[in-house]
């Protein structure tokens, strides 16, 4: 399954690097293949120190957590997203939260499935009839059958 992955999912592996979000990105099994868009680099960086602050640890640790989940994730230059792809993306988003467009839009693309933790996002998706929005336990069961 192609699942692309936001921010906060990334986010949540750094801040738990034994939880559940980091045990399905580091052993995905053959069940799945993740990508993002280049710029989670930049909404990470964005929010380094909020990061820091949270989870206590050090640069070097971040920098080295990000690194390891990095590797498992394939990166998307947007510029390769179709216009199309990003219109309808904006349209679902608008009204939720514009800066999820590069997410939704890189779903659309590839024809994967959206990763996130963000409930507003997640819900406001579903109520628009989107079906392709997965948690991480559902992930988690798909990965088990």
């Amino acid at each position: 399954m192609i699942v692309v992955v936001d921010t906060n999912i990334v986010f949540s592996a750094i801040l738990s690097s034994e939880g559940k979000i980091n045990d399905l990105l580091l052993n995905p099994g053959l069940a799945f293949h993740f990508y993002t868009p280049t710029f989670l680099i930049e909404e990470l960086e964005k929010h380094h120190e909020k990061l820091k602050k949270i989870s206590g640890l050090k640069d070097d640790d971040i920098k080295f957590l990000k690194r390891t989940v990095f590797n498992h994730i394939d990166f998307i230059d947007p510029e390769i997203i179709r216009p199309e792809s990003w219109e309808k993306g904006f349209d679902l988003v608008k009204d939720i939260d514009e800066n999820d467009t590069p997410f939704v839009a890189l779903c659309l693309d590839i024809n994967g499935s959206l990763w996130t933790g963000d409930k507003k996002l997640s819900n406001g998706l579903k109520q628009k009839g989107i079906d392709w929005i997965w948690t991480t336990d559902e992930l988690l069961a798909e990965r088990e059958k």
